[in-house]
């Protein structure tokens, strides 16, 4: 019995020893506002750790996911502008074409009624233009009425809209109205120089207007990677930043690219806004609809770069602590971005040549 109450009071007497242990640290602590004291004769300012702040040249990287498409312009879905059948076909798989160059030609009653409508307008304008001329003869020798020549004048300014309308009509398909031939079969061309990457042309076939594409030109010498940058890393990337693409096939290979376009809709669900890549492409190592993995690397810039263990949290905010004076501290409020694993940017709230708690910060924030 004796042995067991030495054991109790042992154990009180150590307890009452860490007691005032820690009353004395919690004494050698005082904090008015945003200043923390630490006296001299405690030990905890052995635990605190301080560098100065200073300006460094940093790159921020990131990764993402992208998804190749192409060029805006760049690729064109070839369908008829008039339900007919199909007469003849000009090209193949990978052949190289240019802009105006012909892809089928098309049997179509809508187009030798567009084709009869313009020639009528045509032969309508040139007869009121002639009339209107000969009215003006007439009235210069004194011998037409002025009715008459005003009435030939509203003929000729009336048929030269119609013509105008008609050849708007060609043109809106890329038909060359000075080379139209009445009788002759529709011929489609290409609207831009690429190559052609899909057919389905199909001779005698019948195709509608509203029918899937014929063919698909598109020029693949540069193309657009298309990705989704999330919200935190918006402050990282700008316009002309350089960019590596890397595929899963080669995934060693760094394919370049500059940043195109940055978007100014942030998608809600992700939080992320979408961000274009242009790339040069004439390896033909990027194929539409591929998905590849894309990684930011921004212009070097100058920032103060911390060990993670500097940033203190309070509810939503963070905060360092700065050594004014020996054992004498205050809490400053910084906005920080992380960047690795054990270190953040601080991008608000801290100037070169400060002295900044690294380590040990937790021993002052008690």
């Amino acid at each position: 019995m004796h042995k067991i109450i030495t054991a109790f009071l042992y154990v009180l007497l150590i307890a009452a020893c860490s007691n005032n242990e820690a009353t004395k640290e919690a004494a050698a602590l005082s904090l008015s506002g945003d200043t923390i004291l630490v006296s001299e004769k405690s030990s905890i300012s052995d635990h605190i750790i301080t560098r100065k702040s200073q300006l460094q040249d940093f790159t921020a990287e990131f990764r993402t996911i992208g998804t190749i498409r192409p060029v805006s312009g760049k690729f064109a879905e070839i369908t008829p502008p008039f339900a007919g059948r199909i007469v003849k076909s000009y090209v193949r798989l990978g052949q190289k074409l240019s802009a105006g160059s012909p892809v089928f030609e098309l049997g179509s009653t809508e187009f030798f009624e567009a084709t009869k409508s313009y020639f009528a307008a045509q032969s309508a304008n040139e007869l009121a233009q002639r009339k209107y001329s000969r009215q003006k003869e007439l009235a210069a020798n004194g011998v037409a009425a002025q009715r008459d020549l005003e009435q030939a004048q509203s003929e000729a300014v009336i048929s030269g809209n119609e013509l105008e309308q008609a050849k708007a009509t060609l043109n809106i398909f890329n038909i060359d109205a000075a080379s139209l031939q009445m009788g002759q079969p529709l011929k489609v061309v290409t609207p831009i120089s690429g190559e052609v990457v899909k057919i389905n042309i199909t001779i005698g076939s019948y195709a509608k207007e509203d029918s899937e594409p014929l063919a698909v030109v598109a020029d693949l010498s540069r193309v657009w990677v298309t990705a989704l940058v999330k919200e935190n890393y918006f402050g990282a990337i700008k316009h002309g930043d350089n960019v590596e693409v890397y595929t899963n096939n080669n995934p060693q290979k760094a394919i370049g690219g500059t940043i195109h376009y940055i978007g100014e809709m942030l998608e809600e669900e992700t939080r992320s806004l979408e961000v274009i890549i242009e790339c040069n492409n004439a390896a033909r190592e990027l194929k539409l609809g591929m998905f590849c993995e894309v990684r930011f690397i921004s212009s070097p810039k100058k920032a103060i770069i911390l060990p993670s263990t500097a940033i203190m949290q309070e509810q939503d905010n963070d905060y360092v602590l700065i050594e004014e004076t020996k054992g004498k501290y205050v809490r400053r409020k910084v906005e920080s971005e992380s960047i690795s694993f054990d270190r953040v940017l601080i991008t608000e709230g801290l100037g070169e040549g400060e002295n900044v708690v690294i380590k040990g910060g937790i021993y002052l924030n008690n």
